[in-house]
């Protein structure tokens, strides 16, 4: 177990932490998440207490809490403004430690003429995170200026989750898109590690590099409206990458047409493959035959063919445990073949490039023969 000196100095990170949440001491402060390394997922804890009880159990280990509390979303309706912006610098992502440096410069730079804020700074043990509390735009609401989502701002009714949208937007515009790309903070998933606890990954403690000033500055109107140009062209680019994947589909249906309008071509997938199961190649049966036979050849909806797949390496898994992870392996596959649109891999290319299972399908044939 850590010492006390360790301890107390946890307790003081959560205080801190804590106090970037709650803009003027009207909101709860929870529940929210919390997660350790013990714990392995997200817990919702009720109070500061027991979010300590649970990082004391941890040792103190990858101990993070939810910069939003549980109750952001109901039923698809957004409850709570995204108030607090989140960008995490990984020093992974820098050729040296200098770049990381000038990275947190500029994005501190950015953060203070672009919206006067003075953030908080960490130190994670491999890279900065920035913490910056912010005051949302205000609406009348009865008559009385209530913090508004997005969500209730006429120019983004028409746009999909702006809310969630604009915390990935802010953390790529102050950064200049330095931060880290696998880092994309959303109101359910927004972990902030504790000052004083362990990132057990690099074995370093958690620090304070900068403390937040306090004060919440306004979301400035050219703020907003550059987020607001931002998703107008990220709908045109989307319906531009819909409109070329469309004319991909299209050419490629074309290319194949002779080969799905011969029924019988493909009669040997589900003779001597789908009506047998096989001890051995399971996981190339799956990604190059079985995913684009039911995709690409027969039509099927996703769901469908994911349990005919999972249907025949449950009968596989009878001969011989599998040892791989079954859904993760058919999505993937299915999601490959719906992207791509290649047919299965034909015979004559088995018995170039896997000849051992050509020769095990080729037995199959003369059985079914004999039978």
């Amino acid at each position: 177990m850590q010492n006390y000196s360790k301890i107390k100095e946890n307790e003081s990170g959560i205080s801190f932490i804590l106090n970037h949440f709650d803009p003027n001491g009207r909101i709860s402060l929870f529940p929210r998440t919390i997660m350790t390394k013990k714990l392995g997922y997200q817990k919702e804890v009720f109070s500061k207490e027991e979010a300590m009880e649970f990082f004391k159990e941890s040792d103190l280990i990858d101990c993070r809490i939810n910069a939003f509390p549980s109750y952001t979303e109901y039923k698809g309706v957004q409850r709570y403004p995204p108030n607090l912006l989140f960008i995490d610098l990984d020093k992974n992502d820098f050729e040296t430690i200098t770049a990381l440096k000038l990275a947190l410069f500029n994005t501190l730079k950015n953060i203070k003429e672009k919206l006067n804020g003075f953030p908080t700074v960490l130190w994670s043990g491999n890279g900065y995170h920035i913490i910056q509390p912010v005051s949302c735009p205000k609406i009348l609401v009865d008559g009385i200026l209530e913090t508004a989502m997005l969500e209730d701002i006429t120019e983004f009714k028409k746009h999909d989750k702006p809310s969630q949208k604009f915390l990935r937007f802010a953390k790529d515009y102050f950064s200049n898109s330095k931060a880290d790309k696998n880092n994309n903070p959303s109101f359910k998933s927004c972990l902030l590690r504790i000052p004083g606890s362990i990132n057990s990954k690099y074995d370093k403690n958690v620090t304070i590099i900068q403390k937040w000033n306090g004060v919440r500055p306004a979301i400035r109107r050219e703020f907003i409206e550059k987020f607001r140009t931002y998703l107008i062209q990220k709908k045109i680019d989307e319906k531009e990458q819909k409109q070329k994947m469309l004319l991909k589909l299209k050419r490629q249906q074309n290319n194949y047409k002779s080969i799905t309008h011969n029924g019988n071509y493909y009669q040997w997938i589900d003779k001597n493959i789908l009506s047998k199961p096989f001890k051995d190649y399971r996981k190339i049966i799956v990604n190059l035959i079985l995913a684009p036979y039911l995709i690409v050849i027969k039509k099927l909806s996703f769901e469908d063919a994911f349990e005919i797949i999972n249907e025949w390496l449950q009968k596989c898994d009878l001969l011989r445990r599998l040892d791989f992870n079954k859904k993760f392996l058919v999505t993937t596959a299915l999601t490959t073949a719906y992207k791509k649109q290649i047919p299965p891999m034909k015979m004559i290319t088995l018995k170039t490039n896997y000849k051992d299972l050509y020769l095990i399908l080729v037995q199959k044939e003369k059985e079914e023969r004999v039978g």
